[in-house]
């Protein structure tokens, strides 16, 4: 396994935390078990937009986005143990998964920050990769010229933390011929401030 650091300690990359055998297992049973969705929402001249990609919502909280609200399903003993791995390196406590599924180089998702409220001030996000190898592109917020991009393969994983959501915007771009591809983000949910 190696890591790697990006943007000082915002990211920290461990390429191939679970082995190429095990990462493709986990591929293949999250494939099958997952109750995927590809919800739509009302867009501004008055139609519906599909995400552009199938997801799912997981574990003891919703994590809503995208104008969708949803209810989460209750963890997997898989989801489980993948949530126990993200948290011994990532240090924190999680209670919600989003999973994404990249069916081909169409699927996508826009720039985005993690920064909603319930996150918290400085949210630990960890992001697992199974599947096709994807590019992931981060661009600060105000300086467009302070771009990265990480090629993000199977059994990757990556953590997010510190004012990286609040400085940074990332995504998963279009690209052709891509294979398909199953991406987990676990994240702490918290409640309103009464």
């Amino acid at each position: 396994m190696i890591r790697e650091r990006l943007l000082g300690d915002r990211v920290l990359i461990l390429r191939q935390y679970f082995a190429p055998d095990i990462a493709a297992r986990a591929y293949a049973a999250l494939h099958a078990e997952t109750r995927w969705l590809q919800p739509g929402y009302a867009n501004d001249t008055g139609g519906t937009t599909h995400l552009p990609r199938l997801t799912a919502n997981y574990g003891e909280r919703s994590y809503d986005y995208s104008r969708l609200v949803f209810t989460p399903e209750p963890w997997t003993p898989r989801l489980a143990e993948l949530k126990t791995a993200a948290e011994h390196e990532s240090g924190e406590t999680f209670n919600a998964a989003i999973l994404q599924l990249y069916r081909d180089g169409k699927d996508s998702v826009n720039w985005h920050s993690d920064d909603i409220p319930g996150v918290g001030t400085n949210p630990v996000i960890a992001s697992l990769s199974f599947g096709g190898s994807r590019w992931f592109h981060l661009r600060h917020k105000v300086n467009a010229e302070d771009r990265h991009a990480v090629r993000l393969g199977a059994g990757d994983l990556l953590v997010m933390r510190g004012d990286l959501q609040h400085q940074y915007l990332h995504k998963v771009p279009r690209e052709p011929d891509a294979a398909p591809r199953i991406n987990i983000t676990f994240r702490r949910i918290f409640d309103p401030p009464a």
